[in-house]
């Protein structure tokens, strides 16, 4: 059986409590504002320093082995898997056909960057390509002259399928630098959260196409229309990567080609480490943040205790009993404490995303 008066002496202690802070709305607010942000910062670094470990671990899975013309491996990673950097010196497709025939290799899909849209960037790759984007929630178009955009593009731009567009080479083309040739939107890629959002993808037929058509009487910025920046290459099993990358590179020396085979799982994981330092370092300075601002808030109750003498006083002569004023007293810090934990919590989960983004990529990386 509930008992009553129990249950009336505790909800008038809470309801003191709660008036008694009322009383320092100040300092009340400030307490939990800053003992939010301490709770805030923790949850925000553990939850970036989670994301690293998955965002790491699905990108390495996704790809194993890049090529490009020769240059540094971090930096081919970095611009393949998530665009940080400038992509890689162009080289010919044709040149590396026989590379990517290794019967141990499962697809082999070429992207090729150098055009543009209203400044978007446009990206040639193949048919496996464009499949695995739309992840065969529609039936990539066979046509050469298609054309997928990024869900922020579409929405910006209020593009929709069948809709036309051009593409211009360079990153700011002019008038004169346009193709011909027209592209016919096919599709809305599904939002990823990545650059794929924000990026066109064509049919690498249609874009040699375009610039076989356009480098009459142009100067182009590539050299050839088969021009690529890099290779995404899936094998039939992994325990024949070392070996290859190895043989790939062998191959091309003997056919006078300087290229790069960068391992993503391998660059990540040194990433990884860098990252996952920071990410430490971090959540130990938001648990000494925590701890101070714990140490503030203790210092201010403890001061607000001493001027609230006259009110200790005032409820004990009213006939409170000294266990209803401790609770009481020991009342408004748990619910400082349990209103800052749920506030932290709360914005750590809004804007984890966003700002792991920023942490993983334009900080750290850049």
């Amino acid at each position: 059986m509930v008992n009553i008066n129990w249950l009336s002496t505790a909800l008038l202690t809470f309801q003191h409590a709660m008036k008694s802070m009322n009383y320092r709305k100040k300092n009340t607010l400030t307490m939990l504002l800053v003992l939010a942000f301490g709770f805030y910062l923790v949850f925000l670094f553990k939850g970036i320093k989670q994301q690293m470990i998955e965002s790491i671990d699905r990108y390495s899975l996704e790809s194993d082995l890049i090529i490009s013309k020769e240059t540094p491996a971090m930096p081919l990673v970095l611009f393949s898997l998530f665009h940080v950097g400038s992509p890689p010196p162009q080289m010919s497709l044709s040149l590396l056909n026989k590379l990517i025939s290794h019967p141990e290799i499962e697809y082999a899909i070429p992207y090729a960057y150098g055009e543009t849209h209203r400044g978007i960037t446009v990206i040639g790759t193949s048919a496996k390509g464009i499949a695995r984007l739309t992840r065969h929630s529609a039936n990539p178009a066979n046509h050469p002259m298609a054309a997928y955009i990024g869900i922020n593009i579409a929405n910006t731009l209020g593009y929709q399928v069948n809709d036309q567009i051009t593409i211009g080479d360079g990153s700011e083309p002019g008038p004169e630098q346009e193709y011909k040739e027209l592209f016919t939107i096919a599709g809305v890629l599904p939002r990823q959260n990545t650059h794929q959002d924000d990026s066109i993808y064509i049919p690498i037929e249609g874009l040699i196409t375009a610039r076989k058509s356009y480098v009459k009487g142009n100067t182009p910025s590539w050299s050839s229309p088969d021009d690529i920046s890099f290779i995404d290459i899936k094998l039939q099993d992994r325990m024949a990567l070392l070996a290859l990358e190895k043989s790939l590179t062998q191959s091309a020396t003997e056919q006078g080609l300087a290229i790069t085979a960068a391992m993503p799982a391998r660059e990540l994981e040194l990433l990884y480490n860098y990252l996952n330092r920071a990410a430490v370092s971090l959540i130990f300075i938001s648990f000494v943040t925590l701890g101070l601002c714990l140490l503030t808030l203790f210092y201010a109750l403890t001061r607000n205790l001493q001027e609230r003498k006259q009110e200790i006083q005032l409820y004990q002569t009213l006939g409170m009993s000294q266990t209803c004023i401790i609770v009481m007293a020991l009342l408004e810090p748990l619910l400082i404490i349990s209103s800052a934990l749920a506030l932290g919590f709360i914005a750590s989960a809004m804007l984890s995303a966003h700002t792991a983004d920023f942490f993983l990529i334009k900080w750290l990386i850049n």
